[in-house]
C-alpha cells in the first residue's frame, strides 16, 4: 500500500501539534468556547482522526474495516462543511464588533481562507472517491486533505514568526510526498498551488476594503442560514458520487 509511514506522523506529529496551536484559543478552553467553534473544531478533529484511522487500516491491510469505516465519510464531510461555515461567521461577528483582538486583525483574512480550505477539501474527498480503484491516486487525494490543515496549525504554533510560513511548511511537505509517488501523486502539487493561492489572497483579496465589507454583511446573516446549505452542498458532492450498490468505498 501506498504511503505506508502516513499514519504514523499523522498519530505523533500531527495530532500533537494540533493541541499545541489549538490549545489557547480552543481546547484549553473548552467550556467557554461557543457552539460554532465547537462544531468547526470537533468535525475537523474528526476528518483528521478519520484519515488516521483509514491510513492505518489500509496499511495494515485491514480492509474490512477500511471499508466499513469509510461510510463515516457520507456524515464527516456535510458536517466538517456546516461546522466551517458556523465558524466563519462567528469569526465575522467577532470582526466587527471587535470582541477579540485576534479575529477584529485577522477575522475576515480568516475567514477567506477558510472559504478555500474547506471547498477544497470537499473537492478532494468527492475525487478521492471517484479514484477508489487507482490506489495511489485515491490515497494521494485523502492525504492532501490532512495537509490543508497544516497553514492555520503553523501559523499557530509558538515558533518565530515568519511571513506565511504555514503555507511554505505545507508546500514543502506536499512536494515531498510527490516526489516519493510523482505517477500518481500529482494531488500533492495541487495542495502546492492551492498554498500559493492562500498566501496570495491573504494579502490581496482578503486584505481589501471591498472584502471587509462583505464579511460586514456576513455577520448579520443567522448562522444557520450558512451551515445548512454548505452542509448540504457538501452532501451532495460526496453522496452523488458515492458506490451505493456496493454499499462501500475506500477511504484512505
Amino acid at each position: 500500500m501506498p504511503y505506508r509511514f502516513a499514519w504514523p506522523i499523522l498519530l505523533f506529529a500531527l495530532l500533537p501539534a494540533i493541541l499545541i496551536a489549538f490549545w489557547p484559543g480552543y481546547f484549553g478552553n473548552l467550556p467557554r468556547s461557543s457552539f460554532a467553534f465547537h462544531a468547526h473544531g470537533l468535525t475537523a478533529s474528526a476528518w483528521v482522526l478519520l484519515v488516521l484511522a483509514q491510513s492505518w487500516t489500509a496499511s495494515t491491510r485491514r480492509f474490512a474495516s477500511h471499508r466499513w469505516l469509510a461510510r463515516a465519510v457520507l456524515v464527516a464531510v456535510p458536517l466538517f462543511a456546516g461546522g466551517a461555515a458556523l465558524a466563519m461567521q462567528s469569526m465575522a461577528v467577532k470582526f466587527v464588533t471587535k470582541s477579540e483582538p485576534f479575529y477584529a486583525a485577522l477575522g475576515a483574512r480568516l475567514g477567506l481562507d477558510d472559504v478555500v480550505a474547506s471547498v477544497s477539501l470537499v473537492w478532494m474527498v468527492r475525487a478521492a472517491i471517484l479514484a477508489r480503484r487507482r490506489v495511489g491516486l485515491h490515497a494521494a487525494y485523502m492525504l492532501s486533505t490532512v495537509l490543508l490543515v497544516l497553514s492555520p496549525i503553523i501559523a499557530r504554533l509558538p515558533v518565530p514568526h515568519v511571513p506565511h510560513l504555514g503555507e511554505l511548511f505545507t508546500a514543502a511537505v506536499a512536494l515531498a510526498l510527490y516526489a516519493t509517488r510523482p505517477r500518481d501523486g500529482w494531488p500533492f502539487l495541487l495542495v502546492v498551488a492551492l498554498a500559493t493561492l492562500r498566501a496570495v489572497q491573504f494579502e490581496t483579496v482578503a486584505a481589501s476594503a471591498t472584502w471587509a465589507r462583505l464579511v460586514g454583511m456576513l455577520a448579520d446573516v443567522p448562522a444557520a442560514a450558512l451551515a445548512l446549505p454548505a452542509t448540504l452542498a457538501a452532501a451532495a458532492a460526496i453522496w452523488t458520487v458515492w458506490p451505493w450498490q456496493r454499499g462501500a468505498a475506500s477511504v484512505a
